[in-house]
């Protein structure tokens, strides 16, 4: 797995390891649990990989030409690794009530699937090749989408670390 992503799936390792089934599906008012922030995450990186998989099969990339406001934004996110708050997430990517997503092999599974798939997208297309369009960020490559999803998971991951610090065992 790629760097980036394997920096993911430690983290959120580290993070979960001592969680109780109380804390993984407590949620504050108006907050993701961590079952939703994981399952959100998986849903992101399914979208990610079925997009892969439909340029593959196509066999072609489906990315478009990035404009000037898609660079900055993507160096901004992919590239120097900060996401701007206050966005809703895409309707596909949020989450129900977290069922079914007790711990994170699923998630882990749809990480690793992710990577695969875009590695086997850049093997084929190139590494330089824009694959996909992201729906804020404009056309991606493969390296970029792996990049964009680090820091969206860095993201959610801060969020679940600091209420595990401000109260203590109950998580989200």
């Amino acid at each position: 797995m790629y760097p980036e992503l394997e920096q993911i799936r430690r983290e959120a390792e580290r993070l979960t390891g001592e969680m109780s089934q109380a804390d993984w599906h407590h949620a504050l008012p108006g907050k993701w649990s961590c079952a939703q922030t994981f399952e959100h995450l998986m849903l992101s990186y399914a979208a990610t990989t079925r997009g892969t998989l439909k340029a593959m099969e196509m066999g072609k990339p489906l990315g478009g030409k990035p404009t000037f406001r898609d660079r900055v934004s993507t160096f901004y996110v992919a590239g120097l690794g900060f996401l701007p708050s206050g966005r809703t997430a895409p309707e596909q990517t949020v989450p129900t009530n977290g069922a079914g997503v007790d711990s994170l092999r699923p998630f882990n599974d749809a990480l690793v699937a992710m990577d695969a798939t875009l590695t086997d997208a850049e093997k084929r297309f190139g590494s330089r090749v824009k694959l996909l369009d992201h729906a804020v960020l404009g056309p991606l490559t493969a390296r970029e989408w792996r990049r964009f999803h680090r820091t969206h998971a860095r993201h959610h991951l801060k969020q679940l670390a600091e209420r595990v610090r401000q109260n203590g065992s109950t998580v989200a």
